[in-house]
């Protein structure tokens, strides 16, 4: 089912939570609706499940108008971070309450229930848990089943308001490409809320980055990471080093940045480089992160690179003179126009930070 958002705004009280938001979901998209907290997110997502009344605009469910639909007209399955079972019923009766309370017209069988609740137990791999309680269950189990009663009501939509946002990395890990398989196999219209950029980028095939209400750019994960429409998207989407000019040009402020991996580091100076000392090494994994201190400036940045390159360059240790260049400097100007400076270097008044 595709989703069609027009001019749609929602506020609380005083507070514009969303503001005049347009987007087209296509069928059997996979969406990420992903920005800070009190970007408007969870409530653009609770305004398309029917769970929150809007203020103007209309929401479509391929181009019917939705808008003052119930929540059981628009047959969408909600999935909540806290995942919301039923403490005292069992994992079989918690998938299959969807189904069971169905009016009498509609509602299938004990036989038919059944088999839906044990083939849904099937495909999320916990069928030897049917008869278990929520409480005997993981953090990640929990939110399987969570999952697998969304799905029992066959729902043309699937809505997630941050679904792996109280489990540990390494579970959050595993279900991302759990989650991304069952979506491949069903095709079912998914949107999901959620503040890790790295799990938008990774799961989404389509990400919505949002900010104080508003849409900031809407594009493949590749596209916004890539080529961002906006210093926010830029400076939200992975880490990154900003650098500031100290003097303002007419009203706005020159912000350059530059990524991590895009920065350069040789024990020898080659060209238009920046002396800087080693501050801190972090190796995490395959990768190295190296903090430096600018000599010029004294101000702070980080460099990335693989470990392989790392050991390429080694002994490296805090207190070194490393010279940097910056590969791809990034501005935006007054009117946030974005401008690539490939391979130049950085001015000695920019003032720099890692955001």
């Amino acid at each position: 089912m595709g989703i069609t958002i027009k001019d749609v705004s929602k506020a609380f009280g005083t507070f514009q939570a969303v503001k005049n938001v347009n987007l087209d979901i296509p069928t059997g998209d996979f969406v990420a609706l992903l920005g800070p907290s009190g970007s408007g997110k969870t409530t653009l997502l609770r305004l398309i499940a029917g769970l929150e009344g809007l203020d103007s605009g209309g929401i479509y469910f391929d181009d019917v108008d939705y808008t003052y639909k119930t929540i059981k007209e628009r047959n969408v399955g909600f999935v909540f971070q806290n995942y919301a079972l039923f403490k005292h019923m069992t994992i079989f009766d918690n998938i299959a309450f969807g189904l069971k309370v169905r009016p009498r017209k509609t509602r299938p069988s004990k036989n038919e229930i059944a088999e839906k609740v044990n083939e849904l137990l099937k495909l999320v791999q916990l069928d030897h848990l049917a008869n278990r309680y929520p409480s005997q269950l993981s953090g990640g189990q929990r939110q399987r089943i969570a999952l697998a009663r969304a799905l029992a009501v066959e729902p043309e939509v699937l809505l997630l308001d941050e679904p792996f946002g109280a489990l540990d990395a390494k579970v959050r890990q595993e279900l991302r490409h759990w989650l991304r398989e069952i979506h491949q196999k069903l095709n079912i219209t998914t949107i999901f809320v959620t503040h890790d950029q790295e799990e938008a980028l990774e799961m989404a095939d389509t990400v919505v980055v949002m900010n104080n209400g508003e849409i900031e750019q809407i594009g493949s994960p590749e596209e916004v990471y890539q080529k961002p429409e906006s210093a926010f998207v830029y400076s939200f989407l992975g880490r990154v080093n900003e650098f500031r000019e100290p003097e303002r040009v007419g009203e706005s402020e020159i912000i350059s940045y530059i990524r991590p991996h895009e920065i350069v580091l040789r024990k020898i100076s080659q060209g238009n480089s920046i002396i800087s000392e080693v501050s801190h090494i972090h190796v995490i994994g395959s990768t190295v992160r190296i903090e430096l201190r600018r000599h010029d400036t004294g101000d702070l940045f980080e460099a990335e690179m693989s470990i392989e390159q790392y050991q390429n360059m080694s002994p490296v240790k805090k207190g070194d003179i490393l010279h940097a260049e910056f590969k791809n400097i990034v501005v935006f100007n007054s009117e946030n126009k974005i401008t690539h400076l490939a391979n130049s270097g950085i001015r000695n008044s920019l003032k720099s930070k890692l955001i």
